[in-house]
């Protein structure tokens, strides 16, 4: 019908109807029908408002923080399907109740506490520990502020956590509470531990066809063939234009002159320092030092400073303070240099390693930038055969026609699953490199006529659907030894749960765990004490095992499946040791700020509960929705 529809666009008809729908938009209004005013409210909570242009920024920021994670091709659908809409609206609410709380209390920061908190910020230091007002700029970029809005973000946070501060200044866990989880997550326990590996099992009986059958049908989710579906495509990549692409010998020197940083590794050092608060101090480390003191015992002795934090790496003189560079790339491998003052206080420098500086000539890297001069032609000239490529499929021609009238590459997939596997469950051969293709095609419906798009690796890719395949059960015949495989491995567990139960019992009568093991079926292990949370890191044990364990008096005995699922296992406790607070002071410690949060944290839900309460909330959910038309967001 699309293409019916394409050729009659060409018609006098159709045209002048086309005609008067555009004349009724301008009667209409096309602006309100297309345009969300980024000024709109999407919220309104008590006197303050969140703009639809404010939400979007949130949205996006964090759109791109995920990016980060799952890489560049993470965009605005996925990140709906996944809730972040809601997420970033439910954050942005919280925000707002506490800021409306703080202006109705008063409270703020000055600039000054601003500029402070700032440069004391960590996230814009350099590798010397000061503040560094490129790197302060670069990180604002990376997560979409400018310098006013981030200023404006800080102060607001700054202010809730005065709020936040305020109300959790008194906060104390009670001593009781916290000595009783200690206790409980600390307490740690020895076992003897018997292991029966599945494979070992020999006590059942083989599965005959009836039984491979049997199990084919009640377990028809493990045999399903995945949904299948054959393609049609064409692509266009830069690297497909290459032959056809000249570069120039002055196009090939002017990206050499462009790139020569590039192609110039500059002399570097690898460093370590000793840093002393003063020259009298500098001057005794040096000292030492030169009567043949040993560069780390002497930095922890004389400066508090272990092997790690001595070392600075490897730097080149931009990295280095002014004042020390010079002198230190004078310096010879191994050797020390005099006390110098910077302004981060005195130095004592260690040269480790020397790389001398040296660039690439343009001959020894003239075949790379031809190919990359070639590239971003073949890039550029892209954008104009995607529009030839368009205007060939609006006059109705298909796939193939517009494929082989311009040279692209184009083919057919006769079955591919949605991982891009064939039918042999083998990558499908000619399968488009674009990375967003498989999951197109697995979007797009038989019928459509697809669209050209542009990838993350900035291809073009055209896919349509020609047929489905749906998922369907193998038929036994298909999958009869999978079907024994998986029989015979639930036999073999059945065997193996059966012989621990019978071990155990056995223990619990009075015989040795260890007597009871059959060389080249079962093995025993003497585990070290260990704690809850290291039991169950423990392959032995599974997490209901660890469970009835630390239930158990000591000579108990449990028995269960092993943490991989492949072996069980029958387990004796022998022996108990409880946790001893005044033992370990910083474990404690470390249990009371847990509790402490965690009532601070209930606190805080109920403040938040009762400032919903106490400030009106509205949600444009019209607006919201309108933000995320596609003439809107691109993501």
């Amino acid at each position: 019908m699309l293409n019916a529809l394409r050729k009659s666009a060409r018609t006098w008809v159709v045209k002048a109807f086309l005609g008067l729908i555009m004349l009724s938009f301008a009667a209409w209004g096309v602006g309100d029908v297309l345009r969300v005013k980024p000024e709109a409210a999407v919220v309104t909570v008590g006197d303050m408002q969140i703009t639809g242009y404010e939400f979007l920024n949130d949205f996006n920021r964090q759109v791109r923080r995920m990016q980060q994670s799952l890489g560049p091709t993470f965009d605005t659908q996925q990140a709906r399907q996944l809730g972040m809409v809601d997420q970033v609206l439910q954050q942005s609410i919280t925000r707002a109740l506490y800021d409306q709380e703080v202006a109705e209390l008063e409270l703020t920061m000055s600039d000054a506490d601003i500029a402070a908190w700032i440069k004391r910020s960590s996230a814009f230091k350099n590798s010397f520990g000061r503040f560094d007002k490129l790197l302060f700029e670069r990180r604002l970029s990376e997560n979409g502020f400018n310098e006013q809005s981030y200023i404006a973000a800080s102060r607001r946070d700054l202010s809730r956590e005065q709020l936040f501060a305020s109300m959790m200044a008194g906060t104390q866990a009670p001593g009781a509470v916290v000595k009783t989880f200690f206790q409980y997550q600390q307490e740690s326990r020895a076992f003897e531990v018997l292991s029966l590996p599945y494979d070992k099992m020999t006590d059942f009986t083989a599965p005959v066809e009836a039984d491979l059958t049997a199990y084919h049908e009640a377990h028809k989710d493990q045999f399903m063939a995945p949904e299948y579906r054959a393609l049609s495509y064409l692509t266009l990549r830069p690297e497909d234009l290459l032959d056809e692409t000249l570069a120039s010998p002055e196009e090939v020197e002017e990206a050499y002159e462009a790139r020569l940083n590039e192609f110039t590794t500059p002399p570097a050092r690898e460093v370590e320092q000793i840093v002393a608060a003063d020259e009298a101090a500098a001057q005794k480390i040096a000292g030492r030092l030169k009567d043949g003191g040993d560069f780390y015992a002497v930095a922890k002795e004389l400066a508090d400073m272990d092997k790690a934090s001595v070392k600075l790496g490897r730097m080149v003189k931009a990295d280095l303070p002014e004042e020390a560079a010079d002198g230190i790339f004078t310096l010879a491998k191994g050797q020390i240099g005099e006390p110098v003052e910077t302004g981060l206080g005195w130095h004592i420098f260690r040269v480790l390693k020397i790389t001398e500086g040296g660039s690439k000539s343009l001959d020894a890297v003239r075949e790379q930038l031809t190919r990359d001069v070639k590239l971003e032609k073949a890039s550029e000239a892209m954008f104009e055969l995607a529009n030839k490529v368009e205007d060939q499929l609006a006059g109705g021609a298909s796939i193939r026609e517009v494929a082989e009238a311009l040279g692209l590459n184009h083919g057919v997939i006769a079955a591919v699953d949605p991982q891009g596997r064939g039918r042999d469950s083998q990558p499908a051969a000619g399968l488009p490199k674009a990375p967003e293709f498989i999951k197109d095609a697995f979007e797009v419906q038989p019928g459509d006529e697809g669209q050209l798009k542009e990838s993350g690796d900035g291809s073009y890719y055209l896919v349509q659907v020609d047929k489905i395949i749906e998922s369907t059960l193998r038929p036994i015949a298909e999958v009869r030894d999978q079907a024994r495989k998986l029989v015979v491995a639930e036999r073999r567990a059945k065997a193996g749960a059966a012989q621990a139960g019978k071990l155990a019992a056995a223990v619990r009568s009075g015989k040795d765990l260890s007597s009871l093991a059959r060389t080249g079926v079962s093995t025993v292990a003497t585990l070290k004490s260990m704690n809850r949370q290291q039991a169950a890191g423990d392959g032995r044990l599974s997490a209901d095992l660890v469970a009835k364990l630390f239930q158990l008096q000591s000579g108990g005995i449990a028995e269960g499946a092993a943490a991989g699922g492949n072996s069980h296992s029958v387990v004796r406790v022998v022996k108990i040791t409880s946790a001893a607070p005044k033992d370990e002071p910083a474990q404690l410690k470390k249990m009371d700020e847990l509790v402490r949060s965690s009532i601070a944290e209930d606190i805080l839900v109920q403040y938040r509960a009762a400032l919903q309460k106490k400030y009106d909330v509205e949600i444009n959910d019209g607006i919201i929705d309108s933000l995320f038309d596609g003439l809107n967001v691109r993501g």
